[in-house]
């Protein structure tokens, strides 16, 4: 009978660590809080501590686990990327990783995150390469750059266009963007005719708009973020080349108010927007502009709900008696979630990548407005 009750006592002792009142859940959040990448950097540090401070609020995870958020400035430099996520997982042992929001960032420090068997998540990140490398610890929360550009081409397609010029940023973004483009084209009757590249921070895009227009497009195509995305459309409309601009990476709150009138009429493609009229994308909207008195980009929904997922996998580790502080255990309930929340229902493919519908939207009098696909 002692012996039996020893063996009791030491399950639920065993049981007890795994979700003690003192357990706390670590997040170690890297993106850029200054630099050029800065507004979406901000945006993601500020949805992940709102979704951090509700589950607290209700006392954690599970009414028991506190969650605690290490936010890391990466300033959108690779090598700086790798540097904190070596301190968040050597010194501060995190859980789990949210980050980074640049591409080359995410690449440069998932490699630490698989040697350390420790789960990552970037709710922002779309280059194609980045799940095509068999790390089983890498998840994305946002689309990949291949559904974006089918998205798009699709719409173009629907519109009768057959030829495009595409400007692209030098970048790995844009550079990608435009080789998926590029192997994409042929399978919606689309010529690329002429294409050209410029670098974050050019001011002056007067050559390559010329050059596009020379080429008679039925469209410009874009690839790349706001800040040059708004200086060219203002010279567009300052030349006067008048031409639809359809694109992908210009999706922050910041577009209309560097362009104004300019971006008008623009068709970008996204997973989230607050044009929504879904009521999980309207409270989660209406909390975070209280809050912030700020509007945000799709990275702040995405960066909100990666929270709660991985709140979720560690509910479900603790339900099924699971150690949620190893983290190749906390990874395989990563791995088989499927959360819904204020991006809609969320599960990953066997790559990592987020299965997901997008969704295409437009600037009408300074607002975004959602577009019907024809």
């Amino acid at each position: 009978m002692k012996k039996f009750l020893a063996i009791v006592l030491g399950l639920v002792l065993a049981f007890s660590s795994i979700a003690s009142a003192d357990d706390v859940f670590k997040i170690g959040l890297v993106c850029p809080l200054s630099g050029s990448s800065a507004i979406s950097g901000v945006i993601m540090k500020n949805a992940a501590e709102m979704a951090v401070n509700e589950i607290n609020e209700k006392g954690g995870i599970n009414g028991k686990i506190k969650i605690q958020l290490l936010a890391e400035d990466d300033e959108g430099i690779p090598a700086n990327a790798v540097n904190v996520v070596q301190k968040l997982v050597e010194q501060d042992k995190v859980n789990i990783i949210l980050g980074a929001q640049l591409s080359s960032c995410t690449l440069a420090m998932m490699e630490i995150t698989k040697a350390a068997k420790i789960p990552q998540i970037t709710p922002a990140s779309s280059n194609v390469t980045i799940t095509q490398q068999g790390n089983k610890y890498i998840y994305r929360m946002t689309s990949t750059d291949a559904t974006n550009a089918k998205t798009l081409l699709k719409y173009c397609q629907s519109l009768g266009y057959k030829k495009i010029a595409m400007c692209y940023d030098s970048g790995d973004f844009g550079t990608g963007g435009f080789k998926i483009v590029s192997g994409l084209v042929d399978e919606y009757g689309i010529e690329i005719v002429d294409s050209e590249v410029y670098n974050a921070g050019d001011t002056d895009f007067a050559v390559i708009l010329s050059k596009m227009d020379a080429a008679k497009p039925d469209c410009f195509f874009m690839w790349g973020y706001h800040t040059e995305c708004a200086a060219i459309m203002t010279q567009m409309m300052q030349y006067g080349f008048v031409y639809p601009m359809i694109g992908y990476g210009m999706n922050s709150p910041e577009l209309v108010n560097l362009g104004g009138e300019a971006v008008e009429g623009i068709i970008i493609c996204t997973a989230f927007d607050a044009a929504n009229p879904d009521p999980v994308v309207q409270a989660f909207d209406k909390k975070y502009q209280a809050l912030y008195k700020d509007s945000y980009d799709q990275n702040g929904p995405q960066s909100y709900d990666a929270v709660y997922l991985m709140a979720d996998a560690v509910k479900r580790a603790i339900a099924d008696g699971a150690d949620w502080k190893n983290g190749e255990i906390l990874n395989k309930y990563i791995a088989s979630a499927s959360y819904t929340g204020a991006t809609g229902t969320t599960a990953f493919d066997e790559t990592g990548d987020m299965i997901k519908d997008l969704m295409l939207i437009t600037v009408k009098n300074g607002v975004h407005e959602i577009v019907n696909m024809k």
